[in-house]
């Protein structure tokens, strides 16, 4: 639900960031009580810090110059909420941990700050319709939190998080930058379109064939479900294994072996497909095994997502591989 214009107006009363952060003693307590839900009402509240231009050799930066705040959050509801270069933030001795607060619909604008600081523990949080300019999750521990009402044009950051648990990401989520941040029953829900998802986060040092073992990873991806998701171009890199998700109908979730890629070859080039040579072309470009990539996911609409032309070609594929992947055993179920 949208934050009404009066919940907003009522902090023009407090129209600097300093005397919004006096007022609720550096959000500690809301001067507008408490929800009928119980929360701390910070609903529609603004803190937009100030910023200056650094002057370089060949022009000019801008730099935020308001102090972030050393603090942490709980049992508090900032629906409809503006952080613009102002953020809470870790420091050496002390990290936030925000429980059971209400971002809903609310902005991030940060600029180099990470969302609440680098390392926040976040419990029971809520992050509906929010927009991210900016701002995304660093280092996190985030259990039971829910980003819905997603829509295509919000970018998703979580940069190497210790945990994401029990979490719930609904909606048009495209382009989200997973990464190597340990994923554990989670679930996901709506389309998911060129997101990424990676495995073990140090492999340069690797031997050629030498690989990490699913034990060994950083994120597991154990117990992810996406039963209720369209997975289309997704990149699954960096030994993620996928043995342990929950597959939705739409997709097709396999161990890319050498069995299974001459099985696909073979029934491509047996087939009578008008367009065969172009299969057979994709089958070797995208499904063909490699040591760091274990498992791949395809969907009907792979390639016709953003290119309608190529609905025909997209669907043979995905029922070749659906067929190959069958056959030898290979499917995730």
């Amino acid at each position: 639900m949208a934050i009404s214009i009066k919940l907003k107006r009522r902090w023009d009363i407090y129209p600097t960031l300093q005397e919004v952060l006096t007022a609720t003693q550096n959000l500690s307590v809301s001067p507008f009580g408490l929800t009928e839900g119980g929360l701390q009402d910070f609903r529609g509240i603004k803190l937009i810090g100030e910023r200056a231009q650094v002057p370089l050799r060949n022009g000019y930066m801008w730099e935020n110059i308001s102090q972030p705040l050393h603090t942490s959050l709980s049992y508090a509801d900032f629906s409809g909420s503006v952080w613009q270069y102002f953020a809470i933030e870790e420091t050496d001795d002390f990290t936030p941990v925000i429980d059971h607060v209400i971002f809903d619909e609310s902005l991030f604008e940060l600029s180099a700050y990470a969302i609440c600081g680098n390392g926040a523990t976040f419990l029971s949080c809520s992050f509906a319709g929010c927009k991210y300019k900016w701002g995304e999750f660093i280092g996190a521990t985030l259990r039971d939190c829910r980003f819905t009402q997603i829509k295509k044009n919000i970018r998703l950051k979580f940069n190497s998080c210790k945990l994401l648990e029990d979490c719930l990401f609904s909606g048009e989520i495209h382009k989200a930058l997973f990464w190597y941040s340990n994923l554990k029953n989670c679930t996901f829900e709506g389309l998911l379109y060129d997101c990424s998802f990676y495995g073990a986060e140090k492999t340069g040092n690797l031997r050629k064939g030498e690989i990490i073992p699913p034990e060994k990873v950083d994120n597991r991806m154990d117990g992810v479900d996406f039963s209720k998701a369209d997975i289309i171009i997704c990149s699954f890199q960096s030994f993620c294994y996928l043995d342990k998700v929950k597959p939705s109908k739409n997709n097709c979730v396999f161990k890319v072996t050498d069995e299974f890629h001459n099985y696909l070859l073979t029934a491509i080039e047996s087939s009578d497909s008008p367009l065969k040579e172009k299969l057979i072309e994709y089958a070797k470009l995208f499904y063909a095994p490699h040591t760091t990539t274990p498992y791949e996911v395809v969907h009907p609409n792979n390639f016709s997502f953003k290119h309608p032309e190529e609905t025909e070609l997209s669907q043979q594929l995905y029922n070749f591989v659906c067929e190959a992947a069958e056959a030898t055993g290979c499917r995730v179920k």
